[in-house]
């Protein structure tokens, strides 16, 4: 009779998962999903937008790689930096001004910014914090 209760509580849950409905405080983050401007401040990861992302441009200098990552599902866009040194400004910004920024931590190996929508042209920059001397991508 075990066996069957939980079969059957692993199948309700499924079905509400399938229809997007959260059946658990785990379930949320794997059901969760926005799209463009909806995605704009949300962890790419935890809306499930990181899956299928492409790096769209990137640069590297010193011993830093920046990229600028795009999710065609989510159609939306973040930064990510490898390497890059504390105190850094990391920032991704699309062409209705609307900007996302993180500064790296220290011990830090990889940041990434909040998402923004990615439906108009996006680019990702670093640069020094509390200055407008940035170095970025090319809009994408």
């Amino acid at each position: 009779m075990r066996t069957v209760r939980t079969a059957a509580t692993l199948g309700a849950a499924l079905l509400l998962a399938a229809a997007g409905v959260a059946a658990g405080p785990g379930l949320a983050a794997a059901v969760s999903r926005c799209t463009g401007a909806g995605c704009t401040g949300k962890d790419a990861a935890a809306a499930g937008c990181a899956s299928g992302a492409v790096t769209k441009a990137s640069f590297s200098g010193a011993s830093v790689r920046v990229e600028l990552r795009y999710s065609p599902s989510c159609h939306a866009a973040w930064a990510k930096a490898t390497a890059a040194p504390a105190g850094q400004t990391l920032m991704v910004e699309n062409g209705h001004g609307v900007r996302s920024r993180v500064t790296i931590g220290r011990g830090r190996a990889t940041a990434w910014t909040p998402m923004v929508d990615g439906t108009t042209k996006v680019r990702a920059c670093l640069g020094e914090a509390d200055s407008d001397v940035l170095t970025c991508t090319n809009w994408f």
